[in-house]
């Protein structure tokens, strides 16, 4: 057995002094310090210094482009365009709104950008874009509906149930709409063509209305009858002059303006020649002896 002496406790904590507290301990913990400092210097200001001197931005752009044609290579690019609803939209400039034609990478499409650009288009009342990975783009059409033609200076253009004008060089296949006459008639067309319509019947022989005053419409029958509306209660006007034409045939008389402006009472005015007639009736011819 070995006998531990006074000196040699005396060494040992003497040694244990200058392992943990000598120039070398303090040298392996600066250098231990040192290597964290260092380390976290590369984590932290790395990136700073690459944004600093603007590689940072060069470095994503040249990653973002090498990821957009490796995903093309893969077979990621726009092949199909799926369309619906679409009826009177021009299709070239659909897919001109659309941005991008079959072929290019789908991940650079931005299907918000395409929607918002689709609903510029004069039919398009509402439109949905959706990229479909790996290859399809699908947008539905809401189209915008013509209401009727608003007849503005010498020209004639169609306008829907909001009052936006539709773009259409061939107006051939509305020529049965009403045709609107005054500034703000697009605006209220709606509303009076809805009461219109409560009575089919009546409504087929509508050519046309003209607002007056801003407040009220005067309607055109096809047989050349002015039938003068109120500014409030249009619609049981509209039904009175329903109930006088299945009493008393009022549409197929000689009349050219009735007048239900008033709630309480009608008024006519005869064409021309039948107000002549009235004026001067014909003379009984004397017969022969």
């Amino acid at each position: 057995m070995r006998t531990i002496t006074i000196a040699d406790q005396a060494r040992e904590r003497r040694e244990k002094v200058q392992r943990e507290y000598g120039w070398s301990a303090i040298f392996r913990k600066v250098g231990r310090v040192c290597r964290w400092i260092s380390a976290t210097a590369l984590i932290v200001g790395g990136p700073i210094a690459l944004w600093q001197s603007g590689k940072t931005e060069q470095w994503l752009a040249t990653a973002q482009t090498e990821a957009i044609d490796a995903s093309a290579r893969l077979g990621m690019v726009i092949n199909t365009i799926d369309v619906a609803g679409r009826h009177r939209t021009d299709p070239n400039a659909l897919l001109a709104a659309v941005g991008q034609k079959p072929g290019s990478p789908i991940l650079t499409f931005d299907a918000d950008a395409a929607r918002e650009r689709i609903e510029q288009l004069s039919w398009v009342r509402q439109a949905t874009v959706e990229r479909r990975l790996p290859d399809t783009i699908i947008i539905h059409v809401d189209e915008r509906q013509p209401l009727a033609l608003w007849q503005h200076d010498d020209n004639h253009i169609l306008i829907d149930a909001d009052g936006v004008q539709l773009q259409d060089y061939e107006l051939g296949d509305y020529l049965n709409l009403p045709v609107l006459v005054g500034e703000d008639a697009p605006a209220h067309a709606a509303d009076m063509i809805k009461t219109l319509k409560t009575i089919p019947r009546l409504f087929e022989q509508v050519t046309g209305a003209q607002r007056i005053g801003h407040r009220r419409w005067n309607v055109q029958l096809a047989n050349g009858m002015f039938i003068r509306l109120p500014e409030h209660d249009m619609g049981k006007a509209w039904a009175r002059l329903d109930q006088l034409d299945q009493e008393h045939k009022l549409l197929t008389s000689d009349v050219l303006v009735v007048d239900l402006r008033l709630a309480d009472r009608t008024f006519v005015r005869l064409t021309p020649g039948a107000a002549e007639l009235r004026r001067n009736p014909p003379k009984e011819k004397k017969g022969s002896v």
